[in-house]
């Protein structure tokens, strides 16, 4: 399928190129949105405390030690702090640009097996996937793996063909970056990848080769720092209390407790839920426009291979299925989680895509029409109960939609290749509205967010206490540092502007103790919208609220 009779032509490859400008665009956009969920404002502020104390081999929250993640992505954090300041954009920077890292990666790794249309097909999935473009606005860690993961894989296929030790080096260097990301477990897709091709391809005699224990050693010392970091924070001090408990060692968690612990649901952290099934149903909207495709898909390879038919490369099957599987069979199950595997997942579901491109499939037609059909239709909904106000916007928007399919329908070459370019519009049509209208909206009843900034322009200088458990968007964007204390301790800073909830606000009416209200704000406290949120008459129902006040009854 790498041959130039299968080459794209100019003219074909010219509506790909428009859709993936716009991809990237839309990917992009949320960088300065924003924290409205509690891990990129914790994550942040871990990063902010590195760069102002210059201590990149403690992970310090609220001056105590914290252990949870490796210190990758929050070196990266910090250093983007350092050049660009404190603020959302520095913070999500780099992450992005791991995710473009991801892109390239996929599409060389495509491109290795495949034709060029079968690669542009792959990266234009993977940028249009639901829970990458989600994942783009609200940062954790997983675009820093997904870019080091796929970065490892393809140069450790380089490996496999032929030894250079500039793709050795790269490919352990990003294994060792990913392991620091979040831990050793990274190996199973890394490893699982190009061992499966060794085994499929029947090749097993070569796997045991001395460039791999090469690979190995370099993988060790790549990983080095992190077990160095650790050691310091916590091995060299027992004494240390950290779960609750002291003897915790730093090396033993990141080797074992961080992933496998949590895996096994026997390490510090335990949950009780989980279901085997829970990543085939979240698939359905995570990777969606394309999860009936990807189902298919992979059915198609599985039975391929079990016929007996050789096919081009067994990489992305071997590294995504048995990372899914251990998932799901997982207690710990988030929707994030499956991300660093969509790459895989996209390049599998674009073979097929290329396939019926030149010829009819009912299948591939009913799915993407169906769902495309039916996210124009959510979008419709939800924009006349969430934010009717926004009707110029939406008609903007669809506007442009409508223009971009005119444009390909009359370019694309074949109806099939214009569905599938008209689902990647229809993709990120729909989250261009989340981010120009929902996620604005949703930010507008985040009462931390809002106490921050009502501090920042008209208290600079004065002494700010929390007396409860705020998220840490409030710190995060607060000027000036934020005293975290009980509330029998903050009723002793009578000058002080504090931060307190309905329940604190309701025992001081109770009490008649003295206090002044500054000022007042509307919280929705939950990450995830719920129904009643979504209909705009029955919002103010669901929000609390927050309170700056003074207890010596002064304002000033």
């Amino acid at each position: 399928m790498n041959s130039s009779a299968n080459s794209i032509s100019a003219i074909q490859k010219r509506p790909y190129l428009v859709i993936l400008v716009l991809a990237i665009l839309v990917n992009i956009a949320g960088i300065g949105i924003k924290y409205f969920t509690d891990d990129p404002s914790l994550y942040s502020m871990l990063a902010r405390t590195m760069a102002q104390t210059n201590n990149f081999a403690d992970i310090i929250y609220h001056g105590k030690d914290w252990l949870d993640k490796p210190h990758f992505p929050f070196w990266m954090a910090a250093l983007s702090f350092k050049v660009f300041g404190v603020n959302t954009v520095a913070y999500k920077l780099p992450a992005l640009l791991f995710f473009l890292m991801s892109v390239l990666y996929t599409y060389k790794l495509a491109r290795k097996f495949y034709d060029q249309e079968t690669a542009l097909i792959a990266i234009l999935i993977l940028l249009t996937a639901q829970h990458v473009l989600m994942s783009n606005t609200d940062v954790r860690a997983e675009p820093y793996i997904m870019g080091l993961l796929m970065g490892a894989v393809y140069h450790f296929y380089k490996v496999k063909e032929r030894f250079s030790i500039v793709d050795v080096l790269l490919s352990a260097l990003f294994t060792g970056c990913a392991i620091m990301t979040k831990g050793i477990y990274l190996l199973i897709p890394i490893g699982g990848a190009i061992i499966g091709d060794y085994l499929f391809k029947k090749d097993m005699k070569s796997l045991f080769h001395w460039k791999w224990l090469l690979a190995f050693f370099l993988v060790v010392v790549f990983t080095l720092p992190e077990i160095y970091t650790l050691y310091l924070q916590f091995d060299v001090h027992p004494e240390k209390v950290v779960f609750g408990r002291t003897g915790i060692s730093g090396i033993h968690w990141f080797l074992w407790d961080s992933q496998f612990g949590r895996f096994n649901n026997n390490s510090f952290i335990k949950n009780t839920h989980g279901s085997i099934f829970f990543f085939l149903h979240t698939l359905l909207w995570a990777f969606a426009p394309w999860a009936l495709l990807f189902y298919y898909a992979i059915f198609r390879f599985i039975r391929e291979m079990v016929k007996g038919v050789i096919l081009p490369e067994y990489i992305t099957i071997s590294g995504a299925v048995v990372m899914l599987l251990i998932f799901s069979i997982s207690k710990f199950q988030l929707p994030f989680y499956t991300n660093i595997l969509f790459p895989f997942f996209a390049i599998i579901t674009a073979v097929f895509v290329r396939e019926v491109i030149n010829n009819k499939n009912a299948f591939f037609t009913i799915a993407q029409y169906s769902i495309s059909g039916l996210l124009i239709v959510a979008v419709m909904l939800l924009n006349f109960i969430f934010a009717p106000e926004y009707w110029p916007l939406f008609l903007i928007l669809s506007l442009i939609l409508a223009v971009v399919s005119v444009y390909i329908y009359k370019n694309a070459g074949s109806k099939q290749r214009a569905l599938f370019l008209f689902t990647c519009c229809v993709g990120l049509w729909v989250n261009a509205y989340l981010m120009s209208v929902v996620y604005p909206t949703l930010l507008q009843f985040k009462g931390d967010l809002h106490a921050a900034e009502y501090i920042n322009q008209n208290y600079p200088n004065d002494e700010v206490i929390a007396a409860f458990s705020v998220p840490n968007a409030f710190e995060f964007y607060t000027h000036q540092p934020v005293t975290f204390m009980d509330w029998s301790e903050a009723v002793k800073h009578l000058n002080a502007l504090i931060l307190i909830d309905d329940d604190q606000k309701a025992g001081l009416e109770k009490s008649n103790t003295p206090f002044k209200l500054v000022q007042a704000f509307d919280n929705y406290p939950n990450e995830n919208m719920t129904l009643p949120f979504i209909i705009k008459a029955k919002r103010l129902t669901t929000l609390n609220h927050f309170f700056l006040v003074r207890l010596d009854g002064t304002a000033k």
